[in-house]
């Protein structure tokens, strides 16, 4: 599907390279000096309505204005050619850069090339490395391994390190490389622990509380049971939980983990539903999309930003891990 993915990638980038050459446009890639000047901060993102994304949304404004930018949030309900489109039309609005939350990462290459030139800070929606580049596009967010195994860890030690698992697993977007990277890091924990696992029920609910709270009724009938649930976002184990609270399961017993933090999870927590959430840290993470813009606009890297990488590709925000234990030190 990846590969697929990457020829069609080709494909587009080739058709809108003869646009532009038709144009008279370059049809480079390099980040283009014209409108370093601009103070306009163009953000775009699937939706910005909840969750992990409204959250982001609240805070990249905030960390903008602070900075003396203004920043305008464009939505794109999931479509890969609407973002596209509003990457092609962000220079004609005198944008200055962008800050993308991929709808499809595989796409990076695409986007690069409709933006004509402005700078790309690419967040929480991993490109491949060789569409990255220091100074020019570059990407922020948290290590999706970590947090896999971070789940796993806390179910094992809650379980009393058993020799078996059961396990339930609602997994997030099905093409997703955080979908694959944050399942095979909690699956890989486990079993490089010498625990069997077995696994009851996994799925695809893609990052929704009410389509895993459906597939846990389809799960129900087949009469199984579970140990855990690893969730990889917090919407599915709300959606998890919900179904168990409904149905006098015992969510104290039973672990249900989550990952992004959201005040709904925290809230959960608090309340004895979900046991466990992977707190992404919002406020920095849209902090240093700012100040990653702010570097290359003025013609530098992201190097001397905190949790940049050498390479000036990426800055990693780390994850908290979140219990009723320690609670108090996330909730607002």
């Amino acid at each position: 599907m990846k590969r697929f993915k990457r020829i069609l990638a080709a494909l587009t980038i080739a058709a809108l390279t003869a646009g532009m050459c038709a144009c008279g446009s370059q049809s480079t890639v390099a980040v283009s000096t014209e409108t370093n000047s601009s103070k306009k901060i163009l953000v775009t993102l699937a939706d910005a309505k909840s969750g992990t994304r409204g959250d982001f949304e609240k805070a990249v404004r905030a960390a903008g204005k602070k900075a003396g930018f203004s920043v305008t949030v464009q939505q794109t309900a999931g479509v890969l050619n609407t973002q596209i489109k509003q990457l092609q039309n962000a220079k004609q609005h005198k944008f200055g850069g962008i800050i993308c939350w991929a709808d499809d990462p595989s796409a990076a290459k695409q986007l690069e090339i409709a933006a004509d030139g402005l700078p790309i800070v690419f967040v929480n929606s991993l490109p491949e490395e060789d569409d990255l580049a220091s100074g020019s596009f570059v990407y922020v967010g948290s290590d999706d391994t970590t947090a896999g195994q971070d789940q796993a860890e806390y179910v094992y030690n809650k379980l009393g390190k058993p020799d078996k698992i059961n396990l339930l697993m609602m997994k997030g977007k099905k093409d997703a490389d955080s979908t694959s990277t944050r399942t095979n890091a909690a699956r890989n924990y486990l079993t490089d622990k010498g625990c069997d696992v077995n696994i009851v029920f996994s799925d695809f609910a893609n990052d929704d509380q009410e389509t895993a709270h459906t597939m846990m009724q389809s799960f129900a009938t087949t009469g199984q049971t579970f140990d855990a649930a690893i969730c990889n976002d917090d919407a599915m184990a709300l959606g998890v939980v919900q179904y168990m609270q409904e149905n006098g399961m015992s969510t104290s017993n039973i672990p249900v983990c989550g990952i992004d933090g959201t005040s709904d999870a925290l809230t959960s927590i608090k309340s004895g539903g979900m046991s466990y959430t992977e707190l992404q840290q919002t406020d920095k993470v849209a902090q240093a999309c700012i100040d990653a813009i702010s570097a290359i606009k003025s013609g530098g890297t992201i190097n001397d930003i905190k949790g940049a990488t050498d390479d000036g590709r990426y800055i990693w925000i780390p994850y908290e891990k979140v219990t009723a234990d320690n609670l108090s030190k996330f909730q607002k």
